[in-house]
């Protein structure tokens, strides 16, 4: 590998630099026109053997953490615009997988007519580690978590789980709808679906004072790959998209009715999944039933924190002790 100083060069040439970018990658800083009166920030890494693995095409990796923050950019109505990627390789990586990781990175940035302008590089004896800051401005106003209401319906953009048979890799960010929800006075809240539906909801409901929600089984739509991964059993192709998490479709909650005709959004995604409701906790509804239910998901220990709750042997969703009040 070249130095950091050649390598920070060719990187400054492999990405370019935009005409309304008046100090690029090669500086201590970028400096860029601002596209907006208002800036969205955010930042999310990528790290081998927790994100993706060694065996994964390193350009899909690229894309992937590219694309990870631009869905959170999505989910507050923003549309991207800078990027600064920081790239921490194993020592004695080849030059190939980098030059395939950095394809993956412009290829994504380029899809959503965003540009790579500046960041930082490094090595050490451990695993890769990409981490880029997304930047991106507010067309109208930010969607937040907080704000979801009792009577309010749940929405997704797309269909949930089974991520890890490819799509964790392959998504695309929903920037369209997350910049068309915005503009609908009828949507309260938004949020990513990175852990897992029912975690991003319980934080969605805890966010906006802790509330509670339905969730309507027959409505929520089932990715194919659940289905594949669930092996013909409907219970485990449930429980995949209520919890398997990197989906990075939009959930949102409204105020009951139709939004306004055309748009981004499927007729499929308009139907509800759920609804808000006062009483804190999650409940399934299905086959006349209601059941409570765990906020199933993905989440990084810290300290010991213990782990999300996951679905029983045979993929049913595990139940509250009902002596005990559900997890809001």
């Amino acid at each position: 590998m070249p130095d950091e100083r050649a390598f920070t060069r060719e990187l400054a040439r492999f990405f370019g630099t935009p005409p309304d970018v008046m100090v690029g990658i090669g500086d201590d800083a970028a400096v860029v026109a601002n596209r907006g009166a208002q800036s969205v920030l955010c930042c999310d890494p990528v790290v081998e053997n927790v994100h993706f693995t060694a065996a994964d095409p390193p350009n899909l990796v690229g894309q992937k953490v590219v694309n990870r923050n631009l869905s959170d950019l999505a989910a507050m109505g923003a549309v991207p615009d800078w990027l600064l990627v920081s790239l921490v390789l194993p020592r004695g990586y080849p030059a190939r997988r980098r030059r395939a990781l950095c394809n993956g990175i412009r290829a994504a940035a380029r899809r959503a007519e965003c540009h790579v302008v500046g960041g930082d590089v490094s090595t050490h004896d451990g695993p890769l580690v990409v981490t880029v800051s997304a930047i991106g401005h507010l067309p109208g106003r930010a969607l937040r978590r907080a704000g979801a209401r009792t009577g309010d319906t749940l929405h997704v953009t797309g269909p949930l789980g089974g991520s890890r048979l490819g799509h964790h890799l392959r998504f695309v960010p929903a920037i369209a709808e997350g910049v068309w929800l915005a503009d609908e006075p009828r949507v309260h809240a938004a949020m990513d679906v990175s852990d897992g539906l029912l975690l991003d909801l319980a934080t969605m409901l805890a966010a906006s004072g802790g509330l509670g929600a339905e969730v309507l089984a027959d409505a929520v739509p089932v990715s194919a790959a659940a289905k594949k991964r669930a092996r013909g059993s409907g219970a485990r192709a449930l429980a995949g998209a209520l919890g398997d998490g990197e989906d990075h479709v939009l959930l949102w909650s409204q105020a009951p009715g139709p939004l306004r005709a055309g748009g981004p959004l499927a007729r499929a995604a308009r139907q509800p999944i759920g609804r808000v409701v006062a009483e804190p906790g999650l409940w399934l509804l299905r086959g006349g039933r209601r059941e409570p239910i765990l906020p199933l998901g993905f989440r990084h220990e810290f300290g010991g924190a213990a782990p999300a709750a996951r679905p029983r042997r045979d993929g049913t969703p595990r139940r509250v002790d009902r002596r005990t009040p559900p997890p809001g």
